[in-house]
């Protein structure tokens, strides 16, 4: 589950005239991806079979068909799947069914759709005529006069008076510019048409009509016909959709199986007597692979694998349970993992419902989402959609167990010392009752102070844990690629440094007193829960270790912090190995690159925003539900509706951010605090050669 399915390479030669039949049964098995070939001296490329022209034309014709009627294939479930002979036997009848019925159909509508455009040409240019207020006639047809019509950016009347006496010029405001005619002899014509143009002139071309107001009237009558006449052939288009798209799109997915098999001598090597495809086989699968080409084609096409030798990596096919599945979208968004990476595919499925249920954390917001989700279910039914859906409906579930463990439902409930619940929040008295096997108080209360300060502590310590699992990660993946050697140096220097960073945390949180803190925290609030006596005292009457790891209680007693003692020749062993790394590829300039050890405890640091995002959530909440009560109810304002609307459009507003915010901040603390540290992509995925089919019948 962490590493792709083992692959392996192989190798199918046979005699040239059974291509055909080995297409047929590697596109059968759908196991096989196969790799581009490269030239040798005495293979070629193939040259597709001789029914691929005719196949090709056919899909391209149904396409342009399937487009028209937008069918999108994704959103068609079909009733019925088609056998294949059914299919071959009626192809070519329907084809021509379907060039005559639709293919007519579209043809007119594209006509009508031309002579609207020209219709509408023709109307834009006799509107600016009309507002210039020239008879048709009069501006056209002339032998000694030539007369420009078009829109102008100024009045041209002082600009042809410098070239000519004998002119005449009607001008028009036209919007911010002016529709005019000018006349002048046909000597000055080309003088007076540079002038123009130097004001922006566009010329209109004037209509072969009597008359504007009558024409206008023609060409409106004209439109709407034309719509009518389009209405008709799209609902008979729309009949046709509905009454044949699933046989249609059952041809699509037949011919385009069958082009794909004409086409696969384009990734074979051929000679004049033979052929050879290279391509992976999933190493289970080699087995049934071998078997069924060899029995297709009677022993003649040989499958062996490829042993040894420089060969490309092999591509990536990632196996997941169905639950990790939708969260390979993730992963792959980012980048596909290569052939000899580990897939953190399940990494992020176990971790980001549990970060976004950690900030989230209220059983309403949680709720919403879930049962929108399985509502979007139903209406958005492609694969990715039905992925990030299924991720959106475990991250609310999340959200729904958080919220049950922090006592949250749209808002805290207690809030402070000395306030009743139904003064904090609308269903206060209903949750303070809910809380009654845990004396009214949520279980773990992220709102006060010291469950801030656990939460916090708890937080930055996933940190640590992901940033040196992250390295360890890195550390295999290195070793299997590359060596011991390279990976000590690459990965487990730093992880040295990071687990030496981690103790000097540590140390630092000891100094503070946080682990007392914790220690009596965890007493007061769960202690007869877990079998812990009341006062656990040391014979000198002082608290025992904050934690019960062996060897630390003299240290403790002793006042010696034991963190910082692990933490100081951690530090000097990842300092010597990272000197030997980067001196001899940097140089002394490679030292300065040691301060990168300062970005790990940054972003350590960075998982404190589990923390701060869930607590902006939880004020947001609660400060709407306030002012709601404040402004609803006595002794308020009293302002029922407007508190209503308030607190809809609040909580709205809240389940967007808290939507968006704990998503984002999730997968940036998987992109950027922790898969950088072991994954680094770039592989291909596995594609093998064939076709899901949908509308076929295996």
């Amino acid at each position: 589950m962490l590493k792709p399915v083992k692959m392996v390479k192989v190798s199918v030669v046979g005699p040239k005239e059974y291509l055909a039949t080995t297409s047929e049964a590697l596109h059968r098995v759908h196991a096989v991806h196969i790799e581009d070939p490269t030239e040798e001296e005495y293979f070629k490329l193939g040259e597709p079979l001789e029914k691929a022209s005719a196949v090709s034309r056919s899909l391209v014709l149904l396409r342009s068909y399937l487009a028209h009627l937008k069918v999108d294939p994704e959103k068609i479930f079909p009733k019925r799947r088609y056998k294949v002979s059914e299919i071959e036997a009626e192809i070519q009848n329907k084809l021509d069914y379907f060039q005559q019925e639709i293919g007519e159909r579209i043809e007119k509508l594209r006509k009508l759709g031309d002579t609207v455009k020209t219709l509408d040409e023709e109307l834009a240019a006799i509107e600016p005529l009309k507002v210039l207020g020239i008879p048709p006639k009069l501006l056209k047809d002339y032998k000694s006069v030539k007369c420009f019509v078009g829109i102008v950016k100024e009045d041209p009347t002082s600009r042809i008076q410098e070239i000519t006496r004998e002119f005449e010029v009607f001008v028009k405001p036209y919007g911010k510019e002016f529709i005019a005619a000018v006349f002048v002899r046909i000597e000055q014509a080309e003088e007076v048409f540079r002038a123009l143009q130097e004001l922006g002139y566009k010329e209109i071309p004037v209509p072969d009509i009597e008359d504007y107001d009558t024409r206008i009237k023609e060409i409106e009558a004209e439109k709407a016909s034309i719509a009518e006449e389009t209405k008709r052939l799209e609902a008979e288009l729309e009949e046709i959709k509905r009454r044949e798209v699933e046989y249609m799109l059952a041809m699509e997915e037949y011919l385009s199986i069958e082009l794909d098999k004409a086409e696969l001598p384009l990734k074979s090597l051929v000679s004049k007597y033979a052929f050879m495809i290279v391509g992976y086989v999933p190493a289970k699968q080699y087995e049934k692979v071998k078997a069924e080409i060899e029995s297709a084609t009677n022993g003649r096409v040989i499958v062996e694998r490829v042993e040894g030798g420089e060969e490309s990596e092999p591509p990536t096919m990632l196996a997941n349970p169905a639950y990790v599945k939708d969260f390979e979208l993730f992963t792959t968004t980012y980048a596909t993992p290569k052939y000899t990476e580990i897939d953190p595919s399940v990494i992020i499925a176990i971790f980001f419902p549990l970060f976004f249920g950690l900030m989230l954390g209220d059983i309403g917001y949680g709720g919403l989402i879930a049962l929108i989700s399985l509502y979007l279910k139903t209406k958005f039914k492609t694969e990715g959609w039905q992925k990030l859906l299924n991720i959106a409906l475990y991250s609310g579930l999340a959200s729904v167990f958080f919220g049950f463990i922090y006592g949250e439902c749209f808002g805290p409930f207690v809030v402070g010392e000395g306030t009743k619940p139904s003064e904090v929040h609308f269903l206060g008295d209903l949750m303070y009752s809910f809380y009654a096997f845990n004396h009214h108080h949520p279980i773990f209360d992220r709102v006060e102070a010291m469950g801030v300060k656990v939460l916090l502590f708890a937080v930055l310590a996933i940190g640590m844990i992901k940033m040196l699992w992250g390295f360890a990660l890195g550390f295999y993946n290195v070793y299997k690629e590359h060596g011991f050697a390279e990976a000590v140096l690459e990965k487990g220097c730093w992880f040295l440094g990071v687990l030496g960073l981690v103790f000097a945390i540590l140390g630092f949180c000891y100094n503070l007193g946080v682990f007392a803190d914790l220690y009596e925290f965890t007493l007061h609030h769960y202690g007869v829960g877990i079998g812990i006596p009341e006062k656990p005292l040391l014979p000198d009457g002082t608290l025992p270790p904050p934690l019960p790891i062996p060897g630390l209680v003299e240290g403790w007693q002793a006042g010696v912090n034991i963190y910082y003692m692990a933490s100081l020749p951690l530090i000097i062993i990842w300092f010597i190995i990272f000197l030997k790394a980067e001196i001899p590829k940097m140089g002394p300039f490679g030292v300065i690159m040691g301060v990168e050890l300062l970005t790990w405890f940054g972003q350590i640091i960075s998982y404190a925003r589990l923390l701060a995002i869930g607590l902006s959530s939880v004020y947001i909440a609660f400060v709407i539900n306030y002012l709601g009560l404040k402004i609803g109810l006595p002794p308020g304002m009293q302002l029922l509706p407007l508190a209503i609307i308030i607190m809809l459009l609040g909580h709205a507003v809240n389940l967007i951010l808290g939507i968006l915010d704990p998503g984002l901040q999730a997968l940036r603390l998987h992109y950027v605090e922790f898969f950088t540290k072991f994954f680094e992509g770039g592989g291909r995925l596995f594609k093998p050669f064939g076709r899901r089919k949908r509308f076929i019948e295996e």
